[in-house]
């Protein structure tokens, strides 16, 4: 009876509000629009336009039809190219994709590694650029979420400012879910996707660019046809893409910027921050490690949990089966040693208590002595305390 029901407790993709799926359906139950006329030119503009509140810049804002690996490539690809010095910070599975990148790009890679469960420490960042001068550009994940570890880009981009660096961010798992300020922080591009903090389904890549980026691109050799950003440059300005769009994608996140709006950006930062906390007290009260030990730098988007004392797989496997509850696995190196529970985008404090409960059960059934309720009672007591500044 109940095998198409499932709460999706992952850090992408995420659960999908009501009203974009029907302004998904809408459009695809709808006689197929031509995606170069007037109307849709309308939806691509003003969509833009509004996403540059959710950034937070006067930069330009990119549709890509891809994932958000595909904007982290192209916001690359775009800037680099063979033996150009790119400085990368690596902190987890995520930071690695943005090693292997450049890479590929044939770029001569320059890692800043951090323990995973650690932040990138800014000044090991201004260690590299002085000791690279040549440095391009350096490249940060904003929200690691393999770790569940936040990076501080103000002070990150305090650093690589008057360096003659670009500053790139991976955003993939933080625009619309984590504060950003892209113009404020010196930050020169951000690559995001839609299926986290942006609420629609897997389909496009963002990527905003400011104008001393836009510098560096049209002098580089851009050696991708699909991912030349100049041509995105050039087609934006009237409302298309380039190539073929995902429409009911874009009309989907058309709604679901609509929803950000309503709620006010500030308001949808604190209420993450809130849910993480209510996460977070319940590991604590269940004795349940979490990765990533310092407040600070906890992310609001998701947090990892150490399980020591069983197999993750089969407590996951638990809780998905008998509760009908996705949380995700580890990755990389924690593949066997963590679970991730996501508390991103569409998810309210309602949400985090029934995962919290499911995870006291999965729990119990594979061997900890855990209190059935303390979980659940911690967060509530957050929950209880914070609500006046939440506004789920």
């Amino acid at each position: 009876m109940f095998r198409e029901k499932m709460d999706i407790r992952l850090p992408g993709p995420t659960p999908v509000p009501p009203q974009v799926t029907r302004a998904i359906l809408e459009t695809m139950n709808a006689p197929y629009m031509d995606y170069r006329n007037e109307e849709f030119r309308r939806v691509v503009s003003d969509t833009v336009k509004r996403l540059k509140s959710v950034f937070r810049t006067e930069g330009d804002i990119l549709l890509l039809a891809g994932s958000g690996t595909s904007a982290l490539q192209t916001a690359m690809v775009n800037v680099i190219g063979p033996g150009d010095t790119v400085i990368v910070a690596v902190m987890g599975f995520f930071g690695e994709y943005l090693a292997d990148i450049a890479k590929q790009a044939g770029a001569n890679l320059v890692r800043i590694d951090s323990e995973w469960g650690q932040p990138t420490d800014p000044e090991a960042i201004r260690d590299a650029l002085r000791q690279h001068p040549d440095a391009k550009a350096v490249f940060v994940t904003h929200c690691e979420t393999s770790t569940s570890v936040v990076n501080d880009l103000k002070a990150i981009g305090d650093v690589v400012k008057g360096s003659g660096a670009l500053l790139l961010v991976d955003a993939v798992s933080s625009v619309g879910a984590i504060e950003l300020n892209m113009d404020e922080w010196g930050i020169d591009i951000v690559a995001a996707g839609c299926q986290k903090g942006l609420m629609t389904p897997p389909g496009l890549g963002v990527v905003a660019v400011n104008e001393r980026a836009w510098d560096v691109i049209e002098k580089s050799p851009r050696p991708s046809f699909y991912f030349d950003l100049m041509r995105y440059k050039e087609f934006i300005q009237t409302g298309q893409t380039p190539y073929t769009p995902n429409v009911a994608m874009v009309k989907g996140l058309a709604a679901a910027i609509d929803l950000l709006e309503e709620e006010g950006l500030d308001n949808t930062f604190r209420r993450h921050v809130v849910l993480r906390d209510m996460t977070r007290a319940a590991m604590k009260a269940l004795g349940v490690p979490c990765l990533v030990e310092d407040d600070a730098h906890a992310s609001p988007v998701v947090t990892t949990v150490i399980i020591d004392q069983a197999d993750p797989h089969v407590f996951r496997n638990h809780v998905r089966s008998e509760l009908r509850v996705a949380l995700a696995a580890g990755l990389g190196k924690l593949k066997d040693k963590t679970v991730r529970i996501a508390h991103m985008g569409y998810t309210d404090a309602g949400d985090v208590l029934k995962t919290i409960a499911a995870v006291e059960v999965g729990l119990r059934r594979v061997g900890y002595a855990v209190e059935l309720g303390a979980g659940v009672a911690a967060a509530q007591r957050v929950w209880l305390e914070r609500q006046a500044v939440a506004h789920v």
